[in-house]
């Protein structure tokens, strides 16, 4: 009985860190990057996800989770960029890996 226990929490502590996978971001989120630009995110279910801000840009591409990171492939971007990701009180945040991507903190569910 004890074993099983420390199973269950083991299972049900993974599952809170990593914040159920894909499901986790799934959604419309809006916020602001790290230079102030207001942007939103569409996450769907399959792997598509669209972009815009607020001077017009919009864009569609691809997205995939691994553990805490997402790849990000939009159409117009000249390449994929790689983001920590984390959902914490109902609120998304994008960490930028590379030092030229902007950082998206405290994005509000839609």
């Amino acid at each position: 009985m004890k074993r099983f226990l420390v199973c269950l929490v083991a299972i049900i502590s993974i599952f809170l860190v990593t914040g159920c996978g894909k499901n986790a971001i799934v959604g419309t989120w809006e916020g602001s990057s790290n230079d102030g630009l207001k942007t939103t995110f569409e996450f769907k279910k399959g792997g598509d996800v669209k972009y815009s801000n607020e001077y017009g840009f919009d864009s569609e591409g691809t997205y995939e989770i691994d553990g805490n990171m997402v790849t990000i492939n939009l159409k117009t971007w000249s390449e994929a960029k790689k983001y920590k990701f984390e959902v914490k009180n109902k609120k998304l945040s994008l960490t930028a890996t590379d030092q030229f991507s902007p950082s998206y903190k405290d994005m509000a569910k839609k």
